[in-house]
Protein backbone atom coordinates (compact mmCIF):
# COMPACT_ATOMS: atom_id res chain seq x y z
CA UNK A 1 0.00 0.00 0.00
CA UNK A 2 1.39 3.42 -0.94
CA UNK A 3 1.49 6.09 1.70
CA UNK A 4 -0.70 8.39 -0.34
CA UNK A 5 -3.28 5.58 -0.43
CA UNK A 6 -3.24 5.22 3.35
CA UNK A 7 -6.69 5.54 4.98
CA UNK A 8 -7.16 8.88 6.71
CA UNK A 9 -7.91 7.08 9.96
CA UNK A 10 -4.46 5.45 10.12
CA UNK A 11 -1.49 7.26 11.59
CA UNK A 12 1.33 8.48 9.37
CA UNK A 13 5.01 7.84 10.17
CA UNK A 14 5.21 11.37 11.56
CA UNK A 15 2.17 10.73 13.77
CA UNK A 16 3.81 7.61 15.18
CA UNK A 17 7.15 9.34 15.68
CA UNK A 18 5.54 12.24 17.52
CA UNK A 19 3.46 9.93 19.71
CA UNK A 20 6.51 7.92 20.75
CA UNK A 21 8.51 11.08 21.44
CA UNK A 22 5.64 12.45 23.52
CA UNK A 23 5.53 9.45 25.88
CA UNK A 24 6.18 10.56 29.43
CA UNK A 25 8.21 8.59 31.96
CA UNK A 26 4.91 7.54 33.50
CA UNK A 27 3.65 6.34 30.10
CA UNK A 28 6.82 4.32 29.55
CA UNK A 29 6.48 2.82 33.01
CA UNK A 30 2.88 1.80 32.29
CA UNK A 31 3.91 0.22 28.98
CA UNK A 32 6.65 -1.74 30.71
CA UNK A 33 4.23 -2.94 33.38
CA UNK A 34 1.64 -3.90 30.76
CA UNK A 35 4.32 -5.75 28.83
CA UNK A 36 5.35 -7.65 31.96
CA UNK A 37 1.76 -8.81 32.36
CA UNK A 38 1.63 -10.03 28.75
CA UNK A 39 5.07 -11.65 28.67
CA UNK A 40 4.38 -15.10 30.17
CA UNK A 41 4.49 -17.94 27.64
CA UNK A 42 5.80 -15.78 24.78
CA UNK A 43 9.07 -15.81 22.87
CA UNK A 44 9.99 -12.40 24.30
CA UNK A 45 12.65 -12.40 27.01
CA UNK A 46 12.29 -8.85 28.29
CA UNK A 47 9.29 -6.51 28.67
CA UNK A 48 10.96 -3.74 26.70
CA UNK A 49 11.64 -6.17 23.84
CA UNK A 50 7.88 -6.56 23.44
CA UNK A 51 7.32 -2.79 23.70
CA UNK A 52 10.00 -2.19 21.06
CA UNK A 53 8.43 -4.79 18.77
CA UNK A 54 5.06 -3.04 19.07
CA UNK A 55 6.64 0.30 18.12
CA UNK A 56 8.57 -1.20 15.21
CA UNK A 57 5.47 -2.88 13.77
CA UNK A 58 3.45 0.31 14.16
CA UNK A 59 6.07 2.36 12.32
CA UNK A 60 6.36 -0.34 9.63
CA UNK A 61 2.61 -0.27 8.99
CA UNK A 62 2.61 3.53 8.90
CA UNK A 63 5.32 3.36 6.23
CA UNK A 64 3.21 1.02 4.12
CA UNK A 65 4.86 -2.23 5.17
CA UNK A 66 3.70 -5.15 7.25
CA UNK A 67 2.73 -4.36 10.81
CA UNK A 68 -0.09 -2.98 12.91
CA UNK A 69 -1.92 0.21 12.04
CA UNK A 70 -2.62 2.79 14.72
CA UNK A 71 -6.08 4.31 14.12
CA UNK A 72 -5.69 7.97 15.06
CA UNK A 73 -9.06 8.07 16.81
CA UNK A 74 -7.71 5.60 19.40
CA UNK A 75 -5.46 7.06 22.12
CA UNK A 76 -1.87 5.98 21.52
CA UNK A 77 -1.47 4.40 24.96
CA UNK A 78 -4.67 2.37 24.57
CA UNK A 79 -3.52 1.27 21.11
CA UNK A 80 -0.08 0.29 22.42
CA UNK A 81 -1.47 -1.79 25.27
CA UNK A 82 -3.82 -3.62 22.90
CA UNK A 83 -0.89 -4.18 20.51
CA UNK A 84 1.27 -5.59 23.30
CA UNK A 85 -1.52 -7.99 24.18
CA UNK A 86 -2.05 -8.96 20.53
CA UNK A 87 1.65 -9.60 19.88
CA UNK A 88 1.91 -11.67 23.04
CA UNK A 89 -1.15 -13.72 22.06
CA UNK A 90 0.31 -14.29 18.59
CA UNK A 91 3.59 -15.44 20.12
CA UNK A 92 1.88 -17.86 22.50
CA UNK A 93 -0.18 -19.35 19.67
CA UNK A 94 2.98 -19.79 17.62
CA UNK A 95 4.67 -21.56 20.54
CA UNK A 96 1.66 -23.85 20.93
CA UNK A 97 1.83 -24.74 17.22
CA UNK A 98 5.52 -25.57 17.55
CA UNK A 99 4.72 -27.94 20.42
CA UNK A 100 2.10 -29.62 18.24
CA UNK A 101 4.61 -29.98 15.39
CA UNK A 102 7.10 -31.46 17.85
CA UNK A 103 4.54 -34.06 18.94
CA UNK A 104 3.96 -35.01 15.30
CA UNK A 105 7.69 -35.74 15.01
CA UNK A 106 7.69 -37.76 18.24
CA UNK A 107 4.80 -39.92 17.08
CA UNK A 108 5.85 -43.19 15.45
CA UNK A 109 4.99 -43.72 11.79
CA UNK A 110 1.24 -44.15 11.52
CA UNK A 111 0.63 -42.95 15.09
CA UNK A 112 -1.48 -39.92 15.94
CA UNK A 113 -0.56 -36.94 18.08
CA UNK A 114 -3.06 -38.19 20.65
CA UNK A 115 -1.21 -41.52 20.83
CA UNK A 116 2.08 -39.68 21.25
CA UNK A 117 0.56 -37.68 24.08
CA UNK A 118 -0.66 -40.89 25.67
CA UNK A 119 2.86 -42.30 25.70
CA UNK A 120 4.04 -39.31 27.68
CA UNK A 121 1.24 -39.57 30.22
CA UNK A 122 -0.97 -36.76 28.93
CA UNK A 123 -3.96 -38.92 28.02
CA UNK A 124 -5.77 -41.96 29.30
CA UNK A 125 -4.45 -45.25 27.99
CA UNK A 126 -7.99 -46.38 27.21
CA UNK A 127 -8.63 -45.31 23.62
CA UNK A 128 -12.30 -44.44 24.12
CA UNK A 129 -11.65 -42.43 27.29
CA UNK A 130 -8.76 -40.71 25.56
CA UNK A 131 -10.93 -39.76 22.59
CA UNK A 132 -13.71 -38.39 24.80
CA UNK A 133 -11.30 -36.40 26.93
CA UNK A 134 -9.58 -34.99 23.85
CA UNK A 135 -12.88 -33.94 22.26
CA UNK A 136 -14.11 -32.32 25.46
CA UNK A 137 -10.80 -30.51 25.86
CA UNK A 138 -10.95 -29.27 22.28
CA UNK A 139 -14.53 -28.07 22.75
CA UNK A 140 -13.62 -26.23 25.95
CA UNK A 141 -10.65 -24.61 24.24
CA UNK A 142 -12.79 -23.57 21.28
CA UNK A 143 -15.41 -22.05 23.58
CA UNK A 144 -12.76 -20.28 25.61
CA UNK A 145 -11.15 -18.83 22.47
CA UNK A 146 -14.52 -17.64 21.19
CA UNK A 147 -15.36 -16.08 24.56
CA UNK A 148 -11.97 -14.39 24.69
CA UNK A 149 -12.45 -12.90 21.21
CA UNK A 150 -15.89 -11.59 22.17
CA UNK A 151 -14.55 -10.06 25.38
CA UNK A 152 -11.57 -8.46 23.62
CA UNK A 153 -13.87 -6.96 20.97
CA UNK A 154 -16.38 -5.75 23.57
CA UNK A 155 -13.76 -3.87 25.62
CA UNK A 156 -11.28 -2.96 22.88
CA UNK A 157 -11.80 0.76 23.43
CA UNK A 158 -11.89 0.61 27.23
CA UNK A 159 -8.30 0.82 28.45
CA UNK A 160 -9.17 0.53 32.14
CA UNK A 161 -11.28 -2.59 31.73
CA UNK A 162 -8.62 -4.14 29.48
CA UNK A 163 -6.01 -3.59 32.19
CA UNK A 164 -8.29 -5.17 34.79
CA UNK A 165 -8.80 -8.25 32.59
CA UNK A 166 -5.07 -8.55 31.87
CA UNK A 167 -4.21 -8.06 35.52
CA UNK A 168 -6.63 -10.71 36.75
CA UNK A 169 -5.33 -13.21 34.20
CA UNK A 170 -1.82 -12.74 35.57
CA UNK A 171 -2.78 -12.83 39.23
CA UNK A 172 -2.22 -9.18 40.05
CA UNK A 173 -3.88 -7.72 43.11
CA UNK A 174 -6.42 -4.88 42.77
CA UNK A 175 -3.78 -2.50 44.16
CA UNK A 176 -1.28 -3.57 41.50
CA UNK A 177 -3.89 -3.18 38.77
CA UNK A 178 -4.78 0.30 40.01
CA UNK A 179 -1.10 1.24 40.03
CA UNK A 180 -0.59 -0.06 36.50
CA UNK A 181 -3.63 1.79 35.23
CA UNK A 182 -3.08 4.89 37.36
CA UNK A 183 -6.63 4.49 38.66
CA UNK A 184 -7.96 5.61 42.01
CA UNK A 185 -10.36 3.37 43.92
CA UNK A 186 -13.44 5.02 42.44
CA UNK A 187 -12.16 4.68 38.88
CA UNK A 188 -11.25 1.04 39.51
CA UNK A 189 -14.65 0.14 40.93
CA UNK A 190 -16.41 1.99 38.11
CA UNK A 191 -14.37 0.05 35.54
CA UNK A 192 -15.20 -3.22 37.34
CA UNK A 193 -18.90 -2.38 37.06
CA UNK A 194 -18.48 -1.72 33.33
CA UNK A 195 -16.76 -5.09 33.05
CA UNK A 196 -19.57 -6.90 34.90
CA UNK A 197 -22.28 -5.21 32.85
CA UNK A 198 -20.45 -5.97 29.63
CA UNK A 199 -20.04 -9.63 30.54
CA UNK A 200 -23.70 -9.87 31.49
CA UNK A 201 -24.64 -8.48 28.08
CA UNK A 202 -22.26 -10.82 26.26
CA UNK A 203 -23.15 -13.92 28.23
CA UNK A 204 -26.69 -13.58 29.61
CA UNK A 205 -27.48 -16.19 32.20
CA UNK A 206 -23.90 -16.82 33.17
CA UNK A 207 -22.83 -15.88 36.65
CA UNK A 208 -20.41 -12.92 36.59
CA UNK A 209 -17.29 -13.29 38.70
Amino acid sequence: MKLDDQPDNNATPEDVHQAIEALSNEDRYRLRKASMICLAGTEYQDPMELVHEAMVRTMSAANGGKGRHWPKDVPFMAYMIQTLKGLADDSRQSAAQKKTDHLEVMAAEGATVEEALGRFGYCHSDVLSQAVEWEESENRQDRAKTDALLIDARFADDNEVTLIIMGHKDGLTPAEIRELGEMNQTQYETARRRLRRGLENLFPGRRAQ
